[in-house]
């Protein structure tokens, strides 16, 4: 294993060296091309800051997981989850792929071989995100952090045969092995899955937990019982499916090249809203039958409704994310839109701090609102909360290329503090 991480070492910091060997004849702010800002696509951020603003009403209505232990299921509260919750996320996930792919094409246009640097890179998000989620269980950076890798052992292969994997993954085959090892009761097939009990003992704990002794319940117990739901929900796969996605649709320049398939969108925005109603309807039915139409047990039940309501949740997300584009650049509308623009420049700043500010205040340790706050406040606080991030995005991206989080990511991915920060006029 030594041996395996010397090599990974040497070939990272080799690459390093051709890089500032090929840039050691320029002239700053244009001396190292791999650190100088490269201009941004506003749509693409626009459609992050969208996602962003989705994760911020879930955190807040879900009191940043502890809506779990106090249940409110009001009809606001399913409107904003049948939306958002499991959809804002696939849409930042979705980005990931495509962000992967700009990342990739950019070096590679300059000759550089950027895997074992995209390793590291993904090495310090989930080093971010394991701190992370020592406050917030519900963090994504770490779980992006793992399965991101997954770009890299497919990035050489055909749209076709991408778009293949992808489907794979988006249908979900383990739950119907599994609904059909519950209808035949194999072994251990109709036990609960692990997450129930799991997640079920950490938000009592959390109940009554200091702040340290929430990092310590998060730092074990918290993440084996995250990434347990990854496996048996199928949230995991998904994930895979949507970055592999994600880079297709970078490839063809979807995102960056929107004339070229302005009646496909159309057309795949109809698809994707029929969908959605004929697996929100076939979802419903399935849900309203009783148990015993599958077995007593009820898990079969289960299985057949996770692979449902994770192929709705992919129609919904597909809805969206077309919809908003659409959206965007229809005039009347499309200008108001870019002004989630600035959130998504600085995603991982605006991520980050919805949980430091978020948790403390709804949190046991804090103010505790989780029990007296409601879910029509805490939508209220919700859309506040996420209107006064913009506005700090929109006056800190007027001075500066990258946020704070940002910047720190890149200086340690490339391993040098001379990524360029403040806007200045040269």
């Amino acid at each position: 294993m030594a041996a395996i991480w010397q090599s990974f070492i040497h070939k990272t910091n080799n690459n390093l060296v051709t890089i500032m060997n090929n840039t050691a004849h320029s002239t700053l702010p244009t001396a190292n091309k791999l650190l100088t800002h490269k201009p941004r696509h506003e749509m693409i951020d626009a459609l992050r800051g969208f996602a962003l603003l989705g994760i911020c009403l879930v955190h807040c209505m879900e009191y940043f997981e502890l809506y779990w232990v106090k249940q409110d299921p009001t009809a606001l509260h399913n409107l904003i989850f049948f939306l958002f919750a499991g959809k804002a996320y696939a849409i930042f996930a979705l980005m990931f792929g495509v962000s992967f792919f700009i990342i990739m094409d950019n070096q590679a246009r300059k000759g550089v071989d950027f895997r074992y640097r995209f390793v590291w890179r993904l090495v310090i998000l989930l080093a971010l995100g394991y701190v992370h989620t020592l406050l917030y269980l519900g963090d994504i950076l770490s779980v992006l952090g793992v399965i991101g890798l997954s770009l890299l052992f497919v990035q050489r292969l055909s749209n076709r045969w991408l778009i293949a994997l992808a489907t794979l993954c988006l249908l979900q085959f383990p739950f119907y092995y599994q609904y059909y090892a519950a209808l035949n009761h194999l072994p251990g097939a109709n036990d609960n899955p692990a997450f129930f009990s799991l997640f079920g003992d950490v938000y009592a704990a959390i109940q009554g937990a200091s702040l340290s002794e929430l990092f310590a319940l998060n730092s074990a117990q918290g993440i084996y019982a995250k990434w347990m739901f990854f496996v048996e929900s199928g949230r995991g796969l998904q994930l895979i499916g949507l970055f592999i996605i994600g880079l297709v649709l970078g490839r063809i320049g979807f995102f960056t090249q929107p004339e070229k398939f302005e009646r496909s969108r159309v057309t795949a925005l109809g698809i994707a809203l029929l969908a959605s109603a004929v697996l929100y309807w076939l979802d419903k039915s399935v849900q309203q039958l009783p148990a015993t139409t599958f077995q007593e047990s009820a898990m079969a039940k289960w299985y057949i409704t996770q692979a449902l309501g994770t192929y709705l949740s992919s129609a919904i997300t597909a809805s969206l994310v077309l919809l908003f584009i659409q959206c965007y650049y229809w005039r009347p509308t499309g200008r108001y839109l870019n002004l989630l623009a600035p959130c998504g420049q600085i995603s991982l700043t605006i991520y980050l701090l919805q949980s430091v500010i978020g948790v403390p205040l709804f949190y046991p340790f804090g103010l505790g609102w989780y029990e007296t706050i409601g879910q029509t406040n805490s939508l209220l606080f919700g859309i506040v909360f996420y209107a006064v991030l913009m506005c700090m995005a929109q006056a800190w991206v007027k001075r500066f290329y990258y946020g704070p989080v940002e910047w720190l990511w890149r200086s340690a991915t490339y391993m040098t503090t001379a990524v360029p920060l403040i806007k200045r006029a040269y």
